[in-house]
């Protein structure tokens, strides 16, 4: 198999990680967003299928590093998808942590299931990981920017639904296990979007040798 195909197969290997991760991300989001769903046994996330996918494709690019001598274009490609993926399988970690932390909430008697500003964050980091796959199929070195770009917009909200956490502890709104939870939710949120962010800066490195503003290969 000549080195093109092998490098394809890779690219296959983690779209379909992408695209698993992205089910994964709506599951969690929506459930933990529906007010009017308690708590449902019957939701799962199959995280060992994202991890198997990391696995798989950390293995290709091993095989052909050890194996092949490679030139600058494809060592780019092998490694901008060897470290993704890592990303990637960190984002199904946390759709399946966001998961298990809304079963929690379900099970709590108070009436805030979901605290304001949650619906518009969840929105953007959803558009995040779903924009990390498109440009990870077209590379798209602007769209990748764009990536970036929308991160700094997650922090300001990551800090905004957090004191508005703070508010309704202080009003005795809700107790103290939902503050510890819906904590956790936003956070969870706030490094999905991080991981987004890492996986569009491995695009811009595999079309120009670019990471982090500083030339790699």
């Amino acid at each position: 198999m000549q080195i093109e195909e092998e490098i394809q197969n890779i690219d296959k290997k983690v779209y379909a990680m992408l695209d698993a991760v992205i089910d994964s991300c709506k599951v969690a989001f929506g459930y933990y967003l529906d007010k009017d769903r308690g708590y449902d046994a019957g939701i799962e996330i199959d995280d060992d299928k994202i991890n198997l996918f990391e696995r798989e494709t950390e293995s290709l690019c091993m095989q052909i590093l050890l194996r092949e001598k490679v030139y600058s274009g494809d060592l780019r490609d092998i490694i901008g998808n060897f470290r993704l993926v890592e990303d990637v399988e960190r984002i199904g970690d946390q759709a399946y942590d966001i998961k298990k932390t809304t079963d929690r909430i379900k099970n709590l008697s108070d009436d805030i299931k979901v605290v304001k500003g949650m619906d518009e964050l969840v929105a953007v980091v959803q558009k995040m990981v779903q924009d990390a796959l498109y440009c990870c199929v077209k590379m798209n070195v602007e769209q990748a920017k764009d990536i970036l770009a929308r991160d700094d917009y997650v922090d300001g909200k990551f800090w905004e639904i957090v004191d508005g956490i703070i508010a309704l502890a202080k009003a005795e709104r809700i107790s103290p296990e939902n503050v510890v939870y819906q904590t956790m939710i936003v956070k969870y949120l706030e490094r999905i979007a991080d991981h987004a962010t890492n996986i569009a800066e491995w695009v811009v490195f595999m079309v120009n040798g670019y990471h982090k503003d500083q030339v790699i290969i």
